[in-house]
């Protein structure tokens, strides 16, 4: 998937929110990361991070990185647990993860088999 910082902030404000940004270091880097690798789901963990974990945005971080989650599902013909993939969210968030590994299986986790 293609997606620069203009998608993501207009992602968030679809959520209801300012795309204002708090942290745009944290997305700029999740951002390049992401030019150099090669799986969507460890892209996916980067960008979920740089919302849950560092606040990219002033607010609705969580919504924003299940929507960008939902998009990167769909993209990729992928079924999910939606809430499932809710609670990883919410785990992340809420335990701090910073390993990214950690972050891909939650994110994985809510894959429907």
């Amino acid at each position: 998937m293609n997606i620069n910082k203009k998608d993501i902030i207009a992602i968030n404000m679809e959520v209801g929110e300012s795309g204002e940004l708090q942290n745009p270091s944290s997305l700029e880097f999740a951002l390049s990361i992401i030019k150099h690798q090669k799986s969507w789901l460890y892209e996916l963990s980067y960008l979920a991070r740089s919302m849950l974990v560092d606040h990219a945005f002033i607010d609705g971080n969580k919504r924003t990185s299940l929507a960008l989650i939902l998009l990167y599902f769909d993209d990729n013909d992928v079924e999910c647990d939606k809430q499932r993939i809710v609670k990883a969210i919410h785990k992340i968030s809420k335990q701090n993860f910073k390993d990214i590994n950690k972050i891909m299986r939650l994110i994985k986790n809510g894959i429907s088999c």
